[in-house]
């Protein structure tokens, strides 16, 4: 049985974003808040041990070893249906027959496996919002850093034609499979690898990665869109360096900017 990695930290509530943003770019398959008093006390799961910078292991409180029996589990507890427009819904795949989707909404249903995009972190919903407010029925979509396939799902439900994901990790074939079965979604082709083995154009393309993984694929990223881009993954504090990257590598020209939390999104054109 495959065992998971747990480290349990504590921060101050001003430095909690940095951390977690720090643990994403380390790979962590997700952060759980377990309480949020004068300091932040979280744990962060992983596939297995990860070397942590001396500026990380000074918050490090505990780690742990979790069987996947018991992750599951340990997600259950944590991931609940999230509303993130008023017409969508992320829903956990084991409560589809339990929860009353409200009238007129689209239910996205994710099992949480081990790859990001469970539509709980605020990078995924305004990535999704954007999505809902510029796809066009037989519109073409790439993905690239699909995950869970959520955002790909997304966009065959609000009636795109050609869906593409593209992801570095292996593990996502069988996810993105597995969430589009769940949503009776089909069609969704998934590229093991990177927009490099992407070879077509789509009129919309989208990124909801790290900062500095989104940074040198925009180049790329422009040449594949031929109407919108959508890029996520950027801390406020990151707008502006982000932005004049976006200038410098690719042309694009940002529509709209919209922020949850410590996070922001661009909607760009060609």
């Amino acid at each position: 049985m495959k065992e998971y990695k747990v480290y349990e930290f504590e921060i101050s509530k001003e430095d909690f974003e940095i951390l977690e943003e720090k643990l994403f770019s380390l790979g962590t398959l997700g952060i759980e808040v377990v309480s949020e008093e004068e300091r932040v006390r979280f744990r962060a799961y992983f596939n297995g041990d990860i070397k942590l910078a001396k500026e990380l292991s000074k918050y490090l409180v505990s780690e742990s070893l979790l069987k996947e029996k018991n992750w599951n589990e340990e997600w259950k507890k944590y991931f609940k249906p999230v509303m993130v427009s008023e017409k969508i819904w992320v829903i956990p795949s084991w409560m589809k027959n339990d929860f009353k989707v409200p009238k007129g909404a689209i239910p996205i249903y994710i099992y949480p496996g081990q790859t990001f995009g469970t539509g709980t972190h605020e990078t995924t919903k305004l990535t999704m919002r954007f999505i809902e407010k510029i796809l066009k029925p037989n519109d073409s979509f790439l993905d690239v850093g699909c995950g869970s396939g959520i955002l790909s799902i997304l966009a065959k439900k609000l009636g795109a034609k050609k869906v593409v994901g593209c992801d570095i990790q292996r593990e996502v074939v069988e996810e993105v499979k597995l969430n589009s079965n769940l949503n009776e979604v089909f069609g969704i082709e998934v590229i093991h690898g990177s927009i490099g083995d992407v070879k077509d154009e789509f009129d919309i393309v989208v990124s909801n990665i790290e900062k500095h993984l989104l940074e040198p694929l925009i180049p790329e990223i422009a040449k594949r869109a031929k109407k919108a881009v959508v890029l996520s993954g950027v801390l406020k504090k990151q707008r502006d360096s982000f932005k004049e990257v976006l200038k410098k590598r690719s042309g694009l020209k940002i529509l709209e900017e919209s922020g949850e939390g410590e996070w922001v999104a661009f909607l760009c054109r060609k």
